[in-house]
């Protein structure tokens, strides 16, 4: 008998499969989805392999396949054995990223009544109720009905069943969106003249239509035509043949996915670009290269995206495929546009703004090699192409490529370097401020290293602009906001940058000012007793949004009116304290009255106005003044910027992350890079607080190897990475002592486990209040763990519900 080993959608170990015999009807195959029996439940799973010996004596029948055919390649399989280990998660949690949209799905069970009196005294009075209730009705989800019966419910219904009292029945859905499907009728040979002299009328007409079509003839046409069941009818007598096909949807299409006859002209390569290539065409040229991941790293404006695409092509036009993966697709339309008309018609475009079917059709094709290049987000990594060459990781610092909202918490970076490592598909990662881990682990000959440092200037510049790295870029300045206090400015602009935004507006040019903060103001406060207005269920306080006047919380969205009076103190005394982008806004208005200002960040977004909408006014130039978060710093080349103002250095440099300042110094450095692309030269104004922090000190000079030199001093000291791993466990409960005892517990024994393996590298820091402390209702406590081999210590510990293991976290909080 063949047996198959099973990922089962349940709670189960990493990389823990479940052996399954397989019945002689059916015939499974590695990659397929199918139902099958676990405990009292029937669930989900996917065959990870076929085997000749079960790992137990006894085992269950597969149920039935969900879907005919296998939906996962073997690379894709042995991806996710890798994601399950590395990333303690589950291996059909590993899998769930790979699985075409809308598949998930769960069986329901039914109960129906049998006919037995309710009456019975031996019946719990819950059980009586219970059961008087589901008499009156064809059925009950089995859910609602154990809920009736109160607990133990699952046990009495296991009883009723058992007397026959209650049926249940369980329904094997099928998948929420699932393929379309068009039947084709066809003339099967050609059958004896007395036999379709016999043939009633309709029959007989359709018959003929058939024969005498010149292309495959769809069966509704024929039910249309000749009504229902003709076309059944010729098929049981053998004269027509059913042919089923999988429909090709329609591609859904975006703006920036509509195909344009405008083709940009051939760019002339620098030569930094053209040394870039050659390398990477030669590693692309070679199966046996090793390594096969590079790290682009290139000033903001020297041209990594021609790269990039130069790359892509070379991939296409040898038959194979590429991934485009970006931070986020709303933060770089002018990017896509590129890839667009670079590859017309051959992109799929992967993102959020899809419908369920719209993701699922083209998965499918995807799947089926109707595209070259696949670009989107982190989750596009699992896009099924079947012959992947390349892949192209823009940014590669940013956070976002890390999943911290549901699992597997994985990365997309490391991910893609498996299936490098499964495919022979090349890495090519690029950014102008690498994440520290990356470039040194590329400067050790992990990844092959390119560099980029020169800006490709505009061709309409006057001056020459191409002598030094320093005259390439925008020119820096750092302002001193305690010198502009002290000298009775108390205005958000600095007397230096409020001159260039009147000298920018009245030459037609074009400014971006940049505040990591949205709303009006962070901290509502009472002058009288000092209560600041917090969240009632995350411990952060309220933001002051002046848009609707409401108080708004940045984690859980949390939103009321903006008081009156002190809660604490009735006081009336409330003030707004800080600054986000909309209180910018106000100030430019007012500064500057008839100055064109637009504002683009989450809640610009959530509003209605979209990227692209923002993108069209300030590409037109009818936007003269563009203040936002992080969304202005990524992926805007708009020549006509020539000054870019940074109104709050500070916001996030103190937070206690060991990343905060590299975070700051590439956040910084990349809208810096918005200024002077055009043929103007460009200007930046830094206004900070901490005008001698190293990270605010590298990004005026743009110097990374200064920020990298002074990270890896501290890293090395301290012991993070790259020279230590690091997992992150978090606790969240309701009951905060509770949640505080857990994580204690569980710190104890770690360390306890660490002294018995004998492994004085491994550090358990904490337990410690998680930053938040309160979130979503939930307090919060964290252990972080530190050491060269985390993954062989922790391979045998069990973690217990409530307890969120993140390993690898960009974030420590």
């Amino acid at each position: 008998m063949p047996y198959v080993e099973v990922a089962v959608d349940a709670p189960v170990g990493p990389g823990r499969t479940f052996s399954y015999s397989v019945p002689q009807n059916l015939s499974l195959e590695p990659g397929q989805l199918v139902w099958v029996p676990f405990g009292r439940r029937i669930l989900q799973g996917v065959v990870m392999e076929l085997a000749d010996a079960p790992q137990v004596e006894v085992t269950r029948d597969v149920l039935q396949p969900v879907e005919p055919s296998p939906v996962l390649s073997s690379a894709h399989l042995r991806l996710s054995q890798w994601l399950s280990r590395y990333y303690l998660c589950s291996l059909f949690t590993a899998v769930g990223l790979m699985l075409p949209p809308g598949f998930e799905a769960r069986v329901r069970s039914r109960v129906t009544s049998q006919g037995r009196p309710s009456g019975d005294s031996a019946l719990r009075p819950e059980t009586q109720e219970a059961l008087k209730q589901l008499d009156g009705k064809a059925f009950l989800n089995e859910a609602e009905f154990v809920k009736l019966l109160g607990r133990p419910g699952e046990r009495e219904l296991a009883r009723l069943v058992e007397k026959g009292y209650v049926d249940r029945r369980v329904d094997l859905p099928r998948p929420s969106v699932s393929p379309k499907y068009r039947c084709f009728l066809a003339p099967a040979p050609a059958s004896g003249a007395e036999e379709e002299e016999g043939l009633p009328s309709r029959q007989r007409a359709l018959l003929t239509a058939i024969r005498s079509s010149g292309e495959a003839y769809s069966a509704s046409s024929a039910n249309k035509a000749f009504g229902h069941g003709v076309a059944r009818a010729l098929v049981d007598r053998g004269m027509v043949a059913m042919d089923w096909v999988r429909e090709d949807t329609t591609p859904y299409v975006t703006a920036g996915e509509q195909e344009t006859e405008h083709q940009e002209p051939p760019l002339t390569l620098t030569t930094g670009q053209a040394g870039a290539l050659d390398q990477i065409h030669a590693v692309l040229n070679d199966p046996l290269a090793t390594p096969r991941s590079f790290l682009l790293h290139g000033v903001t404006g020297s041209g990594k995206t021609e790269v990039y695409l130069r790359a892509i092509q070379t991939v296409v036009d040898r038959g194979d495929q590429a991934i485009f993966l970006v931070p986020e697709i709303s933060l770089t339309p002018q990017t896509l546009e590129r890839v667009n008309q670079r590859f017309p018609g051959r992109v799929a475009v992967l993102h959020s703004g899809l419908t369920q079917r719209q993701k699922f059709d083209r998965w499918w094709e995807i799947r089926d090699g109707a595209y070259d290049v696949v670009v989107g987000p982190r989750s596009s990594l699992f896009a099924p192409l079947p012959r992947l060459g390349l892949i192209v990781i823009d940014e590669e610092h940013e956070w976002t490529y890390k999943q911290e909202e549901s699992h597997p918490l994985y990365h997309a970076r490391s991910a893609a370097l498996e299936l490098s490592r499964l495919t022979g598909a090349v890495v090519l990662m690029g950014s102008a401020t690498p994440d520290v881990e990356t470039y040194q682990h590329a400067r050790r000959g992990g990844h092959w290293l390119l560099e980029l440092p020169r800006r490709i200037p505009h061709p309409d510049r006057t001056e020459n602009l191409c002598q030094t790295h320093d005259q390439e870029l925008a020119t820096v300045e750092i302002c001193d906001m305690r010198r502009e206090l002290r000298e009775g400015n108390r205005s958000i602009f600095s007397v230096k940058l409020a001159g260039y935004i009147e000298d920018c507006l009245r030459k037609n040019q074009q400014t971006i000012l940049f505040l990591n903060r949205r709303g009006s103001t962070p901290i509502v406060q009472c002058r009288d007793c000092g209560y600041v207005a917090t969240c009632s269920r995350c411990s952060v306080s309220l933001t002051y949004h002046s848009a609707n006047s409401r108080l708004v919380c940045h984690r859980c969205n949390r939103r009321s009116r903006m008081p009156r009076r002190c809660r604490e103190c009735s006081g009336e005394h409330i003030r707004q304290l800080g600054i986000g982008t909309q209180k910018v806004v106000d100030a430019v208005m007012e500064r500057f009255p008839g100055a064109r200002v637009d504002r683009w960040d989450a809640d610009t977004t959530r509003s209605g106005s979209g990227p692209s909408e923002v993108m069209a006014k300030l590409t037109s130039g009818e936007t003269q003044v563009l203040v936002g978060t992080q969304m202005v710093a990524k992926g805007l080349d708009i020549p006509n910027v020539t000054l870019v103002g940074v109104i709050l250095a500070d916001v996030g440099l103190f937070v206690p992350d060991f990343r905060s300042g590299e975070r700051n110094f590439g956040l910084l450095c990349q809208v810096a890079g918005r200024a002077g692309r055009g043929a103007s030269p460009g200007k930046v104004v830094i206004q900070t607080y901490r005008p001698s922090h190293y990270a605010v000190v590298a990004a005026a000079a743009q110097d990374y190897a200064a920020l990298f030199d002074q990270e890896l001093k501290a890293r090395h000291e301290m012991g993070n990475p790259p020279y230590n791993r690091l997992a992150h466990l978090v606790w969240q409960d309701t009951n905060g002592d509770v949640c505080q005892r857990r994580a204690a517990a569980m710190a104890s024994q770690l360390r306890q486990e660490a002294y018995a393996q004998g492994l004085t590298d491994v550090q358990v820091i904490g337990p410690a209040p998680g930053i938040p402390a309160r979130l979503r209702g939930k307090h919060r406590w964290h252990i972080l763990l530190r050491g060269r081999n985390l993954h062989r210590f922790l391979e045998d510990i069990q973690f217990p519900p409530g307890c969120t293991v993140d390993m690898d976290p960009v974030h420590v909080l």
